[in-house]
């Protein structure tokens, strides 16, 4: 019997960025190509779908919408811990939701937050420092080159080649573009020059993992160096830049997998994930960032990338994920009872 899911969303805006916006301010937002993707695969598999734009009004559609389970893609409006509120409301009233929970979108978000929780772990990462807008610089024990980026965003808002330093001067000059531009907190990692990847996780007790990307940096501009930016996401989704499986032995895969899954758990994320991971240059995967809402555009986004290269299909992928939570809030394919209108 098919259940009755509330999609949660925020779709992108198609105005320009204001004079005080940075250009990649609606980054994280998702198109309408989207949400139309994963309503027609719920649909497919017999659910009823209710779309819910997660802004100021969800709250009585939540409320009075009778749903079984929401399928959580909600960014959030504002703040640093926006990916929470609408888990948060989803809490509150007793909906059972995919996804990870309140604590462990907060965490994935502040990146800093996230990067001492995986030391406290043993999981290997960039050393790191973090300056506070209206703070000083001072003295670091970081080696150049360094890495700077907002702390509290994500889809790569705030990163290019210019992110990369390797003096004094131009770390000064990232670290106050990113006060004046993005308002937070600048996140100062040691640059790992190494290989990049990206693992995704598929489950709960029993982790399914897809295919590994690579992300190739050979066919880039000799100029745009070895960064996963904004721009490269962008404007480079042709397969050459993304190897899938990525051509690893078996003994580097499973590294990769372990300690993605490390990390994961580490945050406490459900159902579905996807890590970044980049070689120091002993070869050990550090994480960069864990990611609870990875990006789910048919053809486009990572996630969708590698179950294709799996054999799934884009409708089994986001189903396949709906049952894993399905199973986790103990909703086997049975809708509760509602009450009739």
């Amino acid at each position: 019997m098919g259940l009755r899911v509330g999609l949660l969303y925020n779709l992108g805006k198609d105005e320009l960025p204001g004079e005080d916006e940075p250009p990649d301010i609606h980054a994280e937002l998702d198109g309408e190509e989207t949400i139309e993707s994963l309503v027609d695969a719920l649909s497919q598999d017999g659910h009823e779908v209710v779309r819910v734009e997660a802004n100021e009004f969800a709250w009585p559609i939540l409320r009075n919408g009778k749903l079984d389970i929401a399928f959580n893609m909600a960014e959030g409006l504002r703040g640093e811990s926006r990916e929470s509120h609408f888990p948060a409301m989803l809490e509150m009233l007793g909906i059972p939701y995919v996804g990870s929970g309140v604590l462990a979108l907060a965490l994935s978000l502040d990146k800093p937050m996230a990067k001492r929780v995986f030391m406290a772990e043993g999981i290997p990462t960039p050393a790191f420092e973090v300056v506070e807008p209206g703070a000083g610089l001072g003295a670091h024990h970081l080696r150049y080159p360094l890495f700077v980026k907002p702390a509290h965003e994500g889809s790569s808002m705030g990163i290019g080649p210019e992110s990369v330093v390797h003096d004094q001067s131009a770390l000064e000059q990232m670290v106050a573009h990113v006060h004046r531009w993005y308002r937070q907190p600048a996140l100062i990692e040691e640059f790992l020059s190494g290989r990049e990847f990206t693992v995704g996780i598929l489950g709960n007790n029993e982790p399914y993992f897809l295919p590994i990307i690579e992300v190739n940096f050979e066919p880039c501009p000799v100029d745009h160096g070895r960064v996963y930016s904004y721009q490269f996401k962008r404007e480079w989704d042709d397969g050459k830049y993304y190897l899938c499986p990525a051509p690893v032995t078996a003994r580097e895969a499973e590294l990769l997998r372990s300690i993605a899954l490390r990390g994961s758990r580490a945050l406490g994320c459900l159902d579905i994930v996807r890590v970044d991971l980049r070689l120091d240059e002993d070869g050990v995967p550090n994480v960069l960032e864990v990611n609870p809402l990875p990006g789910m555009r048919p053809g486009f986004s990572d996630l969708p990338r590698m179950a294709e290269v799996a054999g799934m299909t884009y409708p089994e992928l986001v189903n396949r994920i709906l049952e894993e939570a399905m199973v986790r809030h103990g909703l086997p394919g049975v809708a509760r009872e509602r009450q009739t209108a």
